[in-house]
């Protein structure tokens, strides 16, 4: 049995159109053809091929995709974990599951803060020139509360021209390795065969806190090493295996690598207790700062001023100061720095009031959840301003 085709047709209908026109003229013609007709191919349609995109352009333009990946309806809420919700969640073994409260919700918001993902490595420096300020305190507590509750490499560095007390401080595990050992070492380890152990192996890592330390030498005379230079050459190698970098600073505001860190840092942070001694230091740093864009035309130092966030402790001077002048003080702080500064109080916590080694994983729930708010508004500090310092990075090399 045949099998019928477009092209059967084609000839068909060709082969009668020529018998009818010529049979009367050529009659030999014509029953030629229709005995010997001639095959027809069948053309295929050209295919229509798309003009190319052009560099940058999406394959994918729709918005409603976007809309749902891009908010959080991909992440479904999870139980309540705190509070009388839990409480009721529990008992009825979730049959009964209340949403989580308010206050549980702005926690997670506050993680969320923390867990932020940099463009690229980050550098926060403590500052405040007054002595027994609780610089290395708020170093310790921040870095264990950065290193716990985000998956980020954090590093605590002693940014110290003299002899800081971060190493002291800090558990040793056995090292009595320090940052000028690190700077003797630092040629063999700038080369791109580094490896993470290579840079590792001259810090001290401070177990569940989840942080490492690279502490200060107890040689005086060694520290004179660390200067604007080589703090800046420290950073490059650090910072390809940590990408946070929190630097406990100096009482020397002057000092090279002080004014080095301050140049590498994206956020600020002054502890300060709400006395005329800590006051006028925190104020007079600021003040530096500010003039130091003003003469070099650079915003960058009073930009760090103006989105510092300010860590407010009780002290050991609370009581000693009224209230009246403690808000008089705190509104010289707020007209100094502008609108846009943080002020976080942290209550008295007695794992960071002792002379001896700092444990964050003793710290009470308060202390925690206080911690948890100053490390959320610093990262989103370090955070914009590493955006900021990409975007005009990529301008420059376009223009």
């Amino acid at each position: 049995m045949g099998t019928e085709w477009p092209g059967d047709e084609r000839r068909k209908a060709k082969t009668d159109v020529l018998t009818v026109s010529n049979a009367s003229d050529k009659p030999e013609a014509s029953l030629q053809i229709l005995n010997n007709p001639e095959p027809v191919e069948p053309t295929a349609p050209e295919p229509t091929r798309a003009a190319p995109l052009a560099a940058g352009t999406p394959l994918v333009t729709g918005t409603l995709s976007s809309a749902i990946t891009g908010s959080d309806a991909l992440e479904t809420p999870l139980p309540a974990e705190e509070g009388w919700q839990r409480t009721i969640r529990t008992w009825t073994g979730g049959l009964i599951s209340p949403k989580p409260g308010p206050q549980e919700l702005a926690r997670r918001a506050t993680l969320a803060s923390i867990r932020r993902v940099y463009p690229r490595p980050v550098t926060v420096t403590i500052a405040q020139p007054a002595g027994g300020s609780g610089k290395t305190s708020i170093s310790v507590a921040l870095a264990s509360t950065l290193g716990n509750t985000a998956d980020h490499a954090v590093l605590a560095m002693d940014n110290n021209e003299t002899m800081g007390t971060l190493g002291v401080r800090t558990r040793s595990n056995g090292s009595n390795l320090t940052i000028i050992d690190l700077l003797d070492a630092l040629e063999e380890l700038k080369n791109e065969h580094t490896r993470s152990g290579d840079v590792q192996y001259f810090t001290r890592p401070q177990g569940d806190n989840r942080f490492a330390v690279l502490a200060s030498d107890e040689d005086p005379d060694r520290m004179q090493m660390l200067t604007r230079e080589t703090l800046n050459e420290l950073l490059e190698v650090v910072q390809r295996f940590w990408n946070v970098i929190v630097l406990d600073t100096g009482n020397n505001t002057r000092a090279e690598n002080w004014l080095a860190g301050i140049e590498r840092s994206d956020q600020l942070v002054f502890p300060v207790e709400m006395n005329d001694k800590s006051v006028v230091s925190v104020l007079r740093t600021i003040e530096q700062l500010q003039a130091m864009s003003h003469l070099s035309g650079n915003d960058h130092y009073a930009a760090l001023c103006r989105h510092a966030v300010l860590v407010i402790s009780p002290g050991s001077h609370c009581r000693s100061v009224a209230p009246e002048r403690r808000k008089e003080l705190r509104t010289m702080l707020e007209q100094a720095l502008g609108e846009e500064a943080t002020f976080l109080p942290v209550p008295y916590e007695p794992a960071l009031d002792t002379n001896g080694l700092i444990d964050w994983q003793l710290a009470t729930d308060e202390s925690v959840r206080a911690f948890e708010k100053v490390a959320a508004a610093v990262s989103e500090g370090m955070h914009h301003a590493a955006v900021r310092a990409e975007s005009t990075k990529r301008n420059k090399k376009e223009n």
